[in-house]
């Protein structure tokens, strides 16, 4: 993955597969800091990297899937 990408903004949806649907606390403006993240009223800090390239993908598979079920 590049190291630029899209500001992403605080509360936006993600999806661990340990931990469940979450969102972050924080905003992400570069792929090499850490943000918060809120699952299940448990805050997690977690690398930028891991949200952009698989946490945040998740949701967005998980909601194409839904969207495509219905």
């Amino acid at each position: 993955m590049s190291d630029e990408f899209k500001v992403i903004p605080p509360t936006t949806k993600v999806l661990c597969p340990e931990r469940g649907e979450g969102w972050t606390l924080t905003g992400i403006t570069g792929i090499h800091e850490h943000t918060s993240v809120m699952f299940n009223g448990v805050r997690y800090t977690i690398p930028a990297r891991e949200i952009v390239e698989h946490l945040l993908p998740n949701y967005i598979n998980q909601q194409d899937s839904n969207s495509k079920s219905e």
